[in-house]
């Protein structure tokens, strides 16, 4: 693509026109940039899906959006305005990492399934949805892990 003369680039913003340039970057560079994501915790992000809230709802395998009843029963206990939904994300430089999840205001990571790596704060890990469902005793072990978050607002 070609560069904007620079007469025309001053009228332009001289109407108030914001001018978007490609920026190209080497291969080296990209490397390194790929690099840097990768060893901020280990490597691992959050993609983040939907909703608001300090309660980040995150499993492995995307949401199959499909209604499920025990994750309607969580999402009561917490709140579904203080729910948003999220997908581990391992060696990408997609989603966010702790910090900028924090910057969002997530202050809770439920995660269903074992997290995949790094330092995550406000980490509680639960059994999969599918193990939940299944076993009254993970069930249980969940109420009892999140008891003591709940009444933090």
């Amino acid at each position: 693509m070609a560069r904007l003369e620079a007469d025309s680039l001053a009228r332009l913003q001289a109407m108030g026109i914001s001018v978007w340039e490609r920026r190209q970057t080497g291969p080296v560079e990209a490397a390194a940039v790929t690099a840097q994501l990768a060893d901020s915790n280990d490597g691992v992000r959050i993609r983040l899906a939907s909703g608001e809230g300090e309660w980040l709802l995150v499993q492995r395998q995307p949401w199959g959006g499909n209604p499920d009843t025990i994750l309607d029963d969580i999402r009561a206990c917490l709140g579904p305005a203080r729910c948003r939904f999220g997908q581990w994300a391992v060696g990408s430089p997609a989603g966010e990492d702790s910090t900028e999840l924090a910057e969002r205001g997530v202050k809770h990571i439920l995660s269903f399934g074992p997290s995949p790596g790094g330092d995550w704060s406000g980490l509680v890990e639960a059994p999969s949805l599918a193990e939940l469902a299944a076993d009254w005793r993970a069930r249980r072990a969940l109420w009892q892990q999140l008891r003591p978050l709940l009444g933090e607002h």
